[in-house]
């Protein structure tokens, strides 16, 4: 409970127990893969809503979670539950399999209640699910409701003194624990962006992996962690506040990414790190970051959001990830208007050995041998995590990085933190080395298995049309109409032009090596004559590529008129509404 200063608040652990005769959602197997969409309000204040989602169970109608979400300053008058149980599903059409609503009540000291809520699939079942379980069940008039099964559900006010000072800091609920992580895999999207899976298979060959991971923080997040996008051009606003036919496409597209880069399927891998008391317990959040980024080795280099929740959400990124439909920070935030902070970081040890992981000659060695413990240290007082505001979207102030250095140092514990300014030119410097590291790992030949259950094996986090379009290159009237949008809205115009450029470069390149291979055979006269074309073909390209800078830097000095003289326009018209009313209101009077 809060002190007696503020308002009266409380720490409330929910336990989302079990479900009861759920509906079947596969007909193949007579059974649904259910989870729960768990989403918390305050009815009486202002605070945002909150959200949580339990693991899949597989292959079951009568699931048991025990799943444990513990929300920290809850208000006194109480909280409303809404739960929709659905049914996990490939291509992100998940089944929906019933919703219930639960009320708490007041809450105080000791307040524990256990609640049996049944599920109604005529507010939040689909069509197919409902005419199942009309068929497995029967309907009965005055049972429509008991159709979708039952959920148990148990919330209990509980004290908690784990927290320092932070707490009393907190101005809003928030999510306390446990610190639970996700992983979402996507092999194809691997191959698209050369993001290879960091242990070799037991056959020797590389396996292309793109993964995407959710880290659930402690918090509170600090207030002053709360950064708005930035509307740097007019059109940026439109998808955010999906103004226009235009601004609800973009939204959509984008929402689509994050649903296919953070997909959920069989193969997602959940887990909650234990962090207790006991030293060794409280590093064990840093130790599963650094599991998850690979030990800093690799050059990898991650674009992350961290939610005004906590939640922690970053992917490998790179130049080989420029998606012309993803905008990365936006994409990872969910198009959310506001985050608590975002950019990019990498990991790197701190010792003379580890140091030696940041030379590219190495990262072949240390990419084959990375799956043998003894090869790196397990202790997080070894690395150093290096964290920065380097996004475009959101462009936190660099004032705000040593309170995110002191969140971050709170949470991995016995891990270095180290937040920088993206225009540090020693930072820059130093992503432009893990850069070039990443590009020494160059790209092997990758072979996909045909049959297998492991998650380097399925393609299911990403959808048939994204599938045929990376695959076949061929692209839906929808798709096409979207990519457009996108173009148009980041200013780079024609790419077409910029594709055909490439390929001449290619066919120049391919020309120059056979000429090459042939020059012990030819004429001097002929070699002299072959190497003037090289050059010359070589100044026109450098011309081209200047030419498109100039342009590139005249197509921003025109955004950024634009953008003023909409600001002007916004203004002008918001001073004549006001002006007009006060002018109504005294005539009135």
């Amino acid at each position: 409970m809060s002190s007696s200063t503020s308002p009266t608040t409380y720490t409330l652990r929910i336990t989302f127990a079990r479900a009861h005769s759920l509906p079947v959602a596969d007909v193949f197997t007579l059974s649904s893969d259910p989870f729960v969409l768990a989403t918390l309000r305050f009815p009486t204040t202002s605070s945002p809503k909150l959200r949580h989602r339990t693991p899949t169970l597989r292959r079951t109608t009568d699931p048991v979670w025990n799943n444990v979400w513990t929300v920290s300053h809850v208000p006194a008058t109480g909280v409303r539950l809404k739960l929709k149980v659905k049914d996990e599903d490939t291509k992100n059409r998940d089944d929906g399999l019933g919703v219930a609503y639960i009320e708490s009540g007041p809450l105080e000291n000791g307040w524990k209640r256990s609640f049996r809520q049944g599920l109604s699939l005529s507010k939040g079942g689909d069509a197919a699910v409902m005419m199942l379980r009309l068929v497995t069940v029967g309907w009965r008039k005055g049972r429509w409701k008991c159709l979708g099964g039952e959920v148990d559900v148990e919330m209990e006010v509980v004290e908690y003194d784990g927290l320092d000072e932070e707490l009393g800091k907190a101005n809003r609920p928030f999510t306390l624990g446990p610190n639970w992580w996700s992983q979402h895999y996507s092999p194809l999207i691997g191959i698209i962006t050369n993001t290879k899976s960091p242990v070799l298979q037991k056959d020797g060959v590389q396996r292309y992996l793109f993964t995407a991971t959710k880290l659930q923080l402690t918090g509170p997040v600090p207030s002053n962690l709360s950064v708005r996008y930035v509307a740097f051009r007019p059109l940026i606003k439109t998808f955010y506040t999906k103004s226009g036919i235009r601004g609800r496409v973009l939204n959509r597209a984008l929402k689509h990414q994050y649903r296919t880069i953070y997909s959920y399927d069989r193969h997602t891998e959940y887990g909650v790190v234990d962090v207790g008391e006991h030293r060794d317990h409280q590093e064990n959040l840093a130790r599963r970051f650094l599991e998850i980024t690979n030990w800093g080795q690799g050059g990898r280099v991650y674009t992350y959001v961290i939610t005004l929740d906590g939640e922690w959400r970053f992917t490998e990124t790179g130049k080989e990830f420029g998606i012309q439909m993803l905008s990365k920070h936006t994409m990872h935030s969910e198009v959310s208007v506001y985050v608590a902070f975002a950019g990019e970081f990498y990991g790197r040890g701190r010792n003379s050995d580890d140091d030696k992981n940041n030379d590219p000659r190495q990262h072949q060695h240390h990419l084959c041998n990375i799956s043998h413990k003894h090869q790196h240290s397990e202790d997080p007082a070894d690395y150093e995590l290096v964290i920065d505001n380097d996004s475009g979207t959101y462009r936190p102030n660099k004032a705000l990085l040593p309170t995110l250095e002191a969140f971050l140092a709170r949470n991995l514990k016995g891990l270095k933190v180290s937040a920088k300014h993206c225009f540090d030119d020693d930072h820059a410097s130093e992503k432009k080395g893990h850069a070039k590291a990443k590009e020494a790992r160059g790209r092997a030949r990758f072979k996909q298995p045909s049959s297998s259950r492991s998650p380097s094996s399925s393609a299911g986090s990403i959808s048939s049309g994204d599938e045929e379009e990376l695959v076949s290159g061929r692209m839906g009237v929808g798709r096409r109409v979207r990519r457009r949008m996108w173009r148009e809205l980041e200013g780079s115009g024609d790419e077409s032009g910029r594709d055909e450029d490439k390929k001449k470069e290619k066919g120049e390149k391919g020309e120059n090596e056979e000429d090459d291979s042939g020059e012990d055979q030819e004429k001097p006269e002929k070699k002299r004559e072959k190497m003037k074309q090289k050059i010359k073909r070589t100044k026109e390209v450098a011309k081209e590529k200047k030419d498109e800078k100039k342009a590139a830097r005249k197509d921003e000095r025109k955004d950024a008129q634009e953008a003023e003289e909409y600001q002007e326009e916004e203004e002008k018209s918001r001073r004549e509404k006001i002006e007009q009313q006060e002018g109504e209101s005294s005539h009135g009077r």
